[in-house]
C-alpha cells in the first residue's frame, strides 16, 4: 500500500521535514568533523556541509556554518560543476571536486566537492562539502604571491571518484605537491565521507515520506523563504544607501565602497569606487564577494530564518572588473578574506541610518587573523598548522560586543593544547587586552594579547594575515573606534603581514583590535561601567576620560 501524498502546504509537516534535512547536514557535519586529519578542519570547523536539490539550489545547510561557504557551494553547483557534469554523465559513486578559486571560495586551500544522490537510478540531489585543506603547495598560505601560480596547485573540476573507484592518479599529483600529503589525504576522505552520509540519509528520508525526489519539497521551502526575505526589504525604505571603509590593505590603503540600493522587495550592492586589483594575495573573488553581501543583508532583515536558495534570490551585486572585489583570473587572493570579511560591517555602515538598531560595529575579528606556522622538525619531517586570533566583535544596539570573537566567518580556534601538538611552539601568554574594545553606548568587545613562543631547534616560518593595524575598528551611531592591532617580535614592532622567522626562543607577538562602539559613551550605564571596573575590561582612567565616571569604583581602581 503506497503512502498519501505529503502536505507540503501544512506548516507543521514541512517545518518537521525541513528540520530533518537540517539534521541530515549536521550528521555529515560531524562526520567530517570527527574524522579529519588537519586540525585546521577538525579544530577550527573550517569546512561547510551542504544538501543542494537536483538543480543546484541550496535546500538545508549544517547548523555550524560558515556564511561564505553556503553561498558559494551552490553558486559553484549552478554556475560550474551541473552545466560540466549534467546528471546524464554521471554515475553513482562518482564525486566531482575543485579547489579553482573562480568556482568556489575565493582561495586555492578550499576544496569544492559535489557528490550526486541517487534513487531508483535518477539523480535527484546532491550532497555538497568545502573544506580549507591544510596545506596546497606552493608558497604557504599568507599574503605575498604576486599572481595565483605562487599561491599553489590548482585543479579543475575533476571526477576524484569514478563510480566509488578513487582516481588515483588524481591523488598522486595532490599528495606530491603538498607538504602535509597524509593530512590533506585524509582531509579529502573525510569530506567524501561526509557526502555519502547525506546521500545515504536523504534516500532514507525520501522512503519514509514516500517521496520520489525532493522538487516538491524544495519548491515549498524557497518559496517560503524568498516571500520572508522580500516581505522584510519592503518595510525599509526606498534609496541608495552609501559608505566607505580604510584598510591597512597590504603596503598601501585600500578603500571599499558600497551603495546598498533598495527598491520595492530587492536590494542591490553595487561596490562602484573600490580600490583596484593588488599584485599581493589579498583580492576577493566574486563568490566570496556576493557570499558577504548576502550575509550582511540576511543578518539585518531576517536572521531567525534558516539559510537556503530562497533567502537570497532578492540580493544581487556587482563590482567593476580589476578591483580588489572583482579581479583579474590571474590574480592572487589566498588572504582574500583580509577584504571580504569587512564587507558585513561596510554594509552595515550604509545602512546607519536606516536600521540603526539593527547594525553592529566594525568587528575585530573582521577579518580573522591567523598565524600559519610551517618549519621542520628536530627529526626532519614537515609540520604546518593555522591558528586564528579573533578581535572583539563590534557592540549592537542591545549588547556590547562579545570578546575574540570570529565574525563574519564562523571559526574556532585550534585548542592550545592541540596547536602545540602539531607545532614546536609554547603559547606563552593569551589575555584580554583592557580599553581595546571601542567606547559607547554599548562597549566593543575586546581584543586580546597573545605570545608564541619557537620551542624547536629549526627556524619557524610564521606567515602572518592581519588587518586593521593602521586603521582601527569604526563605531556606528556615534559610536567610537576600538583600539588598532599590533604585530611585534621580541618586543620590537614587525611589519603585520606576510613572513616572520623566529628562531630558537623567539618570540612573536600579536595583539587583535578591538571591535567598535554602538551609540554615544555619554549614554553608558553606570551600572555597566562598574561591572567593567570590577572585571578589569576598562580601566579607571578610561572610566574618567572616556566615559566621565568618577564613582567610588573608579577611585578604589586608582
Amino acid at each position: 500500500m503506497s503512502k498519501p501524498a505529503t502536505d507540503f502546504n501544512d506548516p507543521i509537516n514541512l517545518q518537521v521535514m525541513w528540520n530533518r534535512l537540517i539534521f541530515i547536514a549536521d550528521q555529515a557535519d560531524n562526520v567530517l568533523g570527527k574524522t579529519a586529519f588537519s586540525p585546521i578542519v577538525r579544530e577550527n570547523h573550517d569546512y561547510v556541509t551542504v544538501l543542494l536539490d537536483s538543480k543546484g539550489r541550496a535546500l538545508a545547510q549544517c547548523t555550524w556554518s560558515i556564511p561564505v561557504f553556503i553561498t558559494s557551494l551552490p553558486a559553484a553547483a549552478q554556475n560550474y560543476f551541473l552545466p560540466k557534469f549534467p546528471a546524464d554523465k554521471l554515475e553513482e559513486g562518482d564525486v566531482l571536486a575543485t579547489n579553482d578559486p573562480e568556482i568556489g571560495t575565493g582561495h586555492l586551500p578550499d576544496v569544492t566537492m559535489i557528490t550526486p544522490i541517487f534513487k531508483d537510478g535518477k539523480v535527484v540531489a546532491y550532497a555538497g562539502s568545502i573544506a580549507h585543506l591544510p596545506d596546497i603547495g606552493g608558497a604557504p598560505l599568507h599574503s605575498e604571491a604576486s599572481d595565483i601560480y605562487e599561491e599553489g596547485i590548482r585543479f579543475p573540476i575533476i571526477k576524484l571518484l569514478k563510480a566509488g573507484v578513487p582516481n588515483q592518479d588524481v591523488f598522486d599529483i595532490i599528495e606530491a605537491s603538498v607538504r602535509l600529503p597524509t593530512e590533506v589525504r585524509g582531509d579529502l576522505e573525510s569530506m567524501i565521507a561526509a557526502n555519502n552520509v547525506m546521500g545515504r540519509e536523504l534516500v532514507k528520508f525520501l522512503d519514509e515520506y514516500g517521496l520520489d525526489d525532493v522538487e516538491g519539497l524544495a519548491t515549498a521551502i524557497h518559496s517560503r523563504s524568498e516571500a520572508q526575505t522580500r516581505k522584510a526589504i519592503r518595510e525599509w525604505p526606498n534609496g541608495s544607501y552609501a559608505a566607505e571603509v580604510l584598510l591597512d590593505g597590504y603596503d598601501v590603503d585600500v578603500t571599499l565602497k558600497a551603495s546598498v540600493i533598495i527598491k520595492d522587495d530587492s536590494i542591490h550592492v553595487d561596490y562602484t569606487g573600490t580600490s583596484d586589483q593588488v599584485l599581493h594575495s589579498i583580492n576577493c573573488r566574486t563568490n566570496y564577494r556576493y557570499a558577504h553581501s548576502v550575509y550582511a543583508l540576511k543578518c539585518l532583515l531576517d536572521p531567525e530564518t534558516p539559510n537556503n536558495e530562497g533567502c537570497i534570490v532578492p540580493i544581487t551585486d556587482e563590482a567593476p572588473l580589476g578591483c580588489i572585489l572583482n579581479p583579474q583570473h590571474w590574480t592572487a587572493g589566498n588572504s582574500r578574506n583580509l577584504i571580504g570579511h569587512v564587507i558585513p560591517s561596510l554594509i552595515f555602515k550604509a545602512l546607519e541610518g536606516v536600521v540603526p538598531e539593527k547594525v553592529m560595529g566594525d568587528s575585530g575579528g573582521a577579518p580573522i587573523w591567523a598565524a600559519n606556522c610551517v618549519g621542520q622538525r628536530n627529526d626532519g619531517t614537515q609540520y604546518g598548522s593555522v591558528q586564528n586570533f579573533h578581535g572583539g566583535q563590534g557592540a549592537r544596539a542591545e549588547l556590547d560586543g562579545l570578546d575574540t570573537l570570529s565574525f563574519p566567518s564562523n571559526c574556532k580556534v585550534t585548542a592550545i593544547e592541540m596547536f602545540e601538538v602539531a607545532v614546536p611552539v609554547l603559547t606563552e601568554r593569551k589575555e584580554l587586552i583592557a580599553d581595546s574594545g571601542g567606547a559607547g553606548k554599548h562597549r566593543g568587545g575586546l581584543g586580546q594579547r597573545v605570545v608564541l613562543r619557537n620551542l624547536g631547534k629549526n627556524p619557524m616560518n610564521i606567515y602572518l594575515a592581519s588587518e586593521r593595524v593602521r586603521h582601527p575598528c569604526f563605531g556606528v551611531v556615534e559610536g567610537q573606534s576600538g583600539s588598532a592591532g599590533k604585530v611585534m617580535k621580541d618586543g620590537k614592532p614587525h611589519f603585520p603581514k606576510g613572513k616572520v622567522v623566529l628562531k630558537t626562543g623567539q618570540r612573536l607577538e600579536v595583539e587583535t583590535p578591538g571591535g567598535g562602539g554602538w551609540g554615544p559613551a555619554s549614554d553608558r550605564s553606570s551600572a555597566l561601567i562598574e561591572q567593567d571596573l570590577s572585571e578589569n575590561l576598562i580601566t579607571a582612567k578610561a572610566a574618567k576620560e572616556i566615559y566621565g565616571y568618577s564613582g567610588p569604583i573608579a577611585a578604589a581602581a586608582e
